[in-house]
């Protein structure tokens, strides 16, 4: 099972022009068998074909990967099962990784998937997000980034800057939701540029800066 996921993922990468190291694939195999053992316990992903997985899953960071640095703080909320932020992570390690998830048997996925990687300066913590001020002490920071979340009711409002001058947020998001922030700009943050998402043609990744003074 594990060596054909090995072999769709790295032919899946290379579709999006991304080589995989063989340090890489082997902490991608660690993270997608460590999802396998834990569905079975609980719901972290609704996919049950590898391929599926590797598309929705794991390709999604690598069409990102590039828009990162090895240096400063990627904050990733609702973090789940660990897409995109553990496969960025794995393929920029010099990042500081936080993941940010509500439910503590989700986190305790991720602390398993974080201890079995050896993620040097990453940690979990288990906490409900219901606006920016329940996130103060983790702004601003580099990199922002969030999927399957309903990000509207989460950003109204102002407040302190939600990253520094030289951060990216990385929205995976609707075509439509992508929109809805260029006409609607989420304060402090304005959307630079879009990403199709190879995997899904109903996805696209929207990518924001902060906004110049």
């Amino acid at each position: 099972m594990v060596a054909a996921f090995r072999e769709t993922l790295r032919t899946k990468a290379r579709s999006v022009g991304r080589a995989l190291s063989e340090q890489e694939l082997a902490s991608f195999e660690t993270h997608y068998r460590l999802l396998q053992k834990w569905s079975r316990r609980m719901n972290l992903t609704g996919l049950k074909d590898e391929e599926a997985i590797v598309r929705r899953h794991f390709l999604e960071p690598l069409v990102a990967a590039d828009l990162l640095e090895e240096e400063g703080t990627l904050v990733d909320l609702g973090s789940g099962n660990g897409f995109p932020a553990v496969p960025l992570k794995i393929l920029r390690p010099g990042l500081d990784l936080v993941l940010v998830e509500s439910s503590e048997k989700k986190s305790a996925f991720l602390w398993a998937v974080v201890r079995e990687l050896g993620l040097k300066g990453t940690s979990v913590l288990t906490r409900r997000v219901r606006n920016l001020g329940d996130l103060g002490d983790l702004l601003p920071c580099r990199y922002l980034t969030l999927r399957a979340i309903r990000f509207g009711e989460l950003f109204k409002g102002t407040g302190g800057p939600i990253l520094r001058p030289d951060g990216k947020a990385l929205f995976f998001s609707t075509p439509e939701q992508a929109e809805t922030l260029r006409r609607s700009p989420i304060h402090g943050l304005r959307v630079t540029g879009t990403r199709p998402i190879p995997s899904n043609p109903l996805a696209i990744l929207a990518i924001l800066e902060r906004e110049s003074v």
